[in-house]
């Protein structure tokens, strides 16, 4: 970080309706976003104002974004959950991986291939900690702000496809979040789990009488 460089202010909308100007580096900015490359030319050094707009993006993730080109890391809130009922822990990690959701689609706009990476690796430590699955109101962030070959999409895909099974019986559990996931994380979930499924064997399948309705 050179001290000398001009500061670039990020205009983003607050919580309460209001605009957040949002100082940091030029050399910073640009470090490794192509989109901010782009946006911000050498020749601004001479004007007076270096202002970016963000109106769709809220104050907390950009302010997380800047904290991360800065310090080289993201902070994740990391409630302890070991002691909870099965619904809190549903609750905190889902928490959780909305942020880093947010975070991920900021990195996927201003095209950050570093960022997304360390958010995905965030994302790898809150399973970790919390040993439970992104929920509905995440995975439609995810599904929401990413193209189709997101990477992250086809890692939901994947934990859905090999991980789920019936835990209804214990609370809240992939049956849930199932009905609450969007139909496009569904599709792709059941292409991975049709490629990874080995051919059972027809006498397996359930029998006619399985299906008739009794008189």
């Amino acid at each position: 970080m050179d001290p000398t460089d001009v500061i670039i202010q990020l205009v983003v909308p607050s919580s309460v309706g209001e605009t957040v100007c949002l100082n940091v580096h030029r050399g910073v900015l640009c470090k490794s976003s192509a989109f901010f490359k782009n946006a911000i030319k050498l020749e601004w050094a001479t004007q007076e104002e270096n202002v970016v707009n963000l109106p769709e993006d809220s104050a907390n993730t950009v302010i997380d974004y800047i904290k991360w080109l800065y310090y080289d890391k993201i902070e994740t809130q990391l409630e302890e959950a070991s002691e909870d009922t099965r619904e809190k822990k549903a609750v905190a990690a889902e928490k959780a991986y909305c942020l880093l959701a947010d975070a991920y689609v900021f990195g996927e706009k201003i095209i950050d291939l570093q960022y997304k990476e360390a958010v995905m690796k965030a994302i790898f430590a809150t399973l970790k900690s919390y040993n439970w699955n992104m929920g509905p109101e995440s995975v439609n962030i995810i599904y929401e702000g990413t193209p189709p070959g997101s990477q992250l999409r086809r890692f939901i895909a994947e934990r859905i496809a090999y991980e789920a099974f019936v835990d209804s019986d214990e609370g809240v559990g992939w049956l849930q979040y199932i009905e609450g996931y969007p139909r496009d994380v569904l599709v792709d979930a059941l292409k991975v789990m049709v490629r990874v499924r080995p051919k059972l064997s027809a006498d397996l399948c359930p029998s006619l009488d399985s299906y008739l309705e009794k008189a």
